[in-house]
């Protein structure tokens, strides 16, 4: 079940912090709850992808997106993932998760996070790449940026981004799972 009660309570503390510019790093800290745990008592990977929408959520409020999306009706949509699991996080563990924009193109705005542990390891890092959308279609990335005051240019992305962005234009859409 998607745990509507902590994003009211992400979006409700996310207005009390200072407000950031969108190119800066958002850092907030948590603790894993065992709702978060599968049966071998580590977060679970899929709710790592729904923890990993708070940061961006709370980020998008802190840099003023989010009052954006509501006087726009604008919204947010993830249009592809990369992800990699290295440590486990376990019951009542506290960890960090860093949010950042790592670059943008056209079409899209490329979303970095980390989930670190309190000793600075990293236990996962993904890559995300979204969309703001408006009645079904993506808005342009430039329309975005000028919206945002972002006069700064567009980040250099690390070479595995732009690898991985490489890739992905490769890829059949849709996929070619026939049955045999």
């Amino acid at each position: 079940m998607y745990p509507f009660l902590r994003l009211g309570w992400t979006l409700f503390s996310a207005r009390k912090m200072p407000s950031m510019n969108p190119l800066d790093m958002h850092v907030s800290q948590h603790r894993c709850r065992l709702v978060d745990c599968d049966i071998f008592g580590e977060m679970n990977n899929g709710r790592i992808l729904t923890l990993y929408e708070m940061g961006r959520f709370q980020a998008a409020v802190r840099m003023g997106l989010w009052a954006l999306l509501k006087k726009r009706r604008w919204g947010l949509t993830v249009a592809g993932t990369s992800i990699r699991y290295r440590k486990r996080i376990t019951p009542f563990e506290k960890y960090e998760t860093r949010t950042r924009i790592s670059t943008w193109d056209e079409r899209f705005v490329y979303i970095e996070q980390g989930m670190f542990k309190m000793n600075g390891e990293c236990a996962s890092n993904v890559l995300f790449r979204t969309a703001v959308v408006s009645k079904g279609r993506a808005v342009p990335t430039q329309e975005l940026i000028k919206a945002l005051n972002i006069t700064a240019p567009r980040p250099e992305p690390a070479q595995w981004v732009t690898n991985w962005i490489d890739a992905e234009a490769t890829r059949i859409w849709p996929p070619e799972l026939n049955k045999t």
